[in-house]
């Protein structure tokens, strides 16, 4: 297992940035992408989330890459906030690169200036594709695209849309695919443009979570229990409508998508840096970075699985512990007992908890 990342042969001015963001060990996915990724190795990597996926390339970009003016690097994620948060990571590893973030439901002028002497371009397709056809956004020099959370790109409709993007760039880029699971379609997509090495890193559910059930009462007056001890809350709800009525009646900060962009990143900002809860539709469901939740609610059950899995999974984070409960209605339970059973979870009812 390599202990630091010295070991893997990255450059003094890469590793010194990590150390200013308190990073000092590398992650299993980061210790196996990076040199396969180094090597000029077109690569796809799964990894559960919450387990550094996002330096895994943020870090080769920065040793690769150097200030030229012109498109050389494209992130393309499914989401505005996981581009911002792409962003977000990579100027700290790299902050020589100038950036430009494009993405839906913001005005062009920016975007238009950023494009002009960018280096690394993170968006989203519908976005990126709009530029590319304005001809703002030129990808004739492009060395290196990466696909952040590639199946959730997929499960969103965008499979020809990253495929209409990718043919925008030259034929020996660099193929980077980051993936929570590497389902046959996602292969299918990876092998299509020249993914040859595959990493794994960790199963899909962290041990670390642990999972309670409440069945009984209000879910109102559930949640406002849940609420009272001094912890850091992400509720979900499978609707807009009901994450309006539970922020609205209990007075907490939502994300929904009836949301501004701007009212958006008020919320997550507001709850990054100190607010004990957010209410959620799953457009939050997959990717935020928020550091140090320590219970994920579930006011309302997801329908399958892999919902289950990446809600789940924003909480348990990098090593640390984390707890999900579900709030169920009687008509919850087949649902709920299949869910578990797929995923073969131990599940307890809350109250039989050992500590709060």
């Amino acid at each position: 297992m390599i202990k630091n990342f010295e070991e893997l042969g990255l450059s003094r001015k890469t590793v010194e940035a990590l150390d200013k963001m308190g990073i000092k060990i590398p992650f299993p996915v980061q210790y196996k992408a990076i040199p396969l990724i180094l090597a000029g190795k077109n690569v796809g990597a799964k990894a559960k989330t919450g387990s550094g996926k996002t330096l895994s390339y943020a870090i080769p970009i920065a040793e690769l890459i150097e200030k030229q003016g012109h498109a050389q690097v494209l992130v393309m994620a499914p989401t505005r906030e996981l581009a911002l948060q792409n962003y977000e990571v990579i100027k700290k590893v790299a902050p020589w690169l100038r950036f430009a973030i494009i993405y839906g439901g913001v005005g062009y002028e920016p975007q238009f200036r950023q494009l002009e002497s960018a280096d690394v371009v993170i968006g989203t397709p519908g976005r990126l594709i709009d530029h590319l056809q304005r001809g703002t956004l030129k990808l004739d020099r492009a060395q290196i695209v990466v696909l952040d959370e590639a199946d959730r790109m997929l499960d969103m409709g965008f499979k020809d849309d990253v495929e209409y993007i990718i043919s925008a760039t030259p034929k020996d880029t660099r193929v980077w695919l980051f993936s929570a699971t590497l389902h046959s379609q996602i292969l299918k997509l990876a092998r299509k443009f020249g993914v040859n090495e595959f990493v794994e890193a960790g199963e899909e559910m962290p041990s670390e979570i642990e999972h309670y059930f409440i069945d009984y009462g209000d879910k109102f007056s559930n949640l406002k229990k849940l609420l009272k001890n001094d912890q850091k809350v992400l509720v979900f709800s499978n609707t807009k409508r009901f994450t309006r009525r539970i922020s609205e009646r209990l007075r907490l900060l939502s994300i929904h998508g009836d949301m501004s962009q701007a009212a958006r990143e008020r919320s997550l900002k507001k709850f990054t840096n100190g607010a004990n809860c957010l209410v959620a539709t799953d457009v939050a469901a997959r990717g935020l970075d928020i550091p140090n939740v320590d219970l994920v609610v579930n006011m309302d059950l997801p329908k399958d699985s892999k919902t289950y899995i990446h809600r789940s999974g924003r909480t348990g984070r990098a090593g640390k512990k984390g707890k999900v409960v579900n709030i169920l209605r009687p008509e919850d339970f087949d649902v709920f007992r299949r869910i578990t059973e797929d995923l073969r979870l131990d599940v307890a009812p809350w109250e039989s908890r050992q500590a709060p």
